[in-house]
């Protein structure tokens, strides 16, 4: 039955048109995560073990770079970006988003972990997964949507 499910849903046009309009920007939207991420550990082992910065100071260091870069790319490589919204605007939006989504992946995290017992990595992968398309769905109107006073004159 569940199998019938699945292959109907495969089969849907509502899910071929999902599939043909985010499948190559759901991929590259992934994947622009790869050169921050490479950077972050090696950036917060220099920080703490080199320059003996405090390691939550240093781990909050790392992630407001890698937020940085992963907006850059997005808005240069994944999302059509929108013509007429300023950069500083989209990056402001973008940056609170995020940094919005982490809190409510590391609440989730220490929910799960702490109180409910459950496994850490796994909760961390289930979390990477879940937070993955939130993240890229917000991204995404964030970078192409018009300003509201933009909207307002279409």
């Amino acid at each position: 039955m569940l199998k019938s499910l699945i292959d109907q849903l495969l089969a849907s046009k509502l899910f071929s048109l999902y599939q043909k309009y985010f499948g190559v920007k759901l991929v590259k939207f992934l994947l622009a995560g790869l050169p921050s991420f490479l950077v972050a550990v090696p950036v917060n082992w220099f920080l703490v073990e080199q320059l003996d910065v405090n390691k939550g100071l240093s781990y909050a260091c790392v992630l407001y770079m890698q937020v940085t870069i992963n907006f850059f790319v997005c808005r240069f490589w994944v999302f059509d970006a929108a013509p007429d919204k300023s950069l500083g605007l989209q990056y402001f939006q973008f940056l609170a988003g995020i940094f919005f989504f982490r809190l409510m992946d590391w609440g989730l995290y220490y929910i799960l972990v702490s109180l409910c017992g459950l496994f850490y990595l796994g909760v961390q992968v289930c979390n990477i997964v879940i937070f993955a398309f939130l993240k890229f769905h917000f991204s995404k109107q964030v970078i192409e949507r018009k300003t509201r006073n933009e909207c307002d004159l279409i």
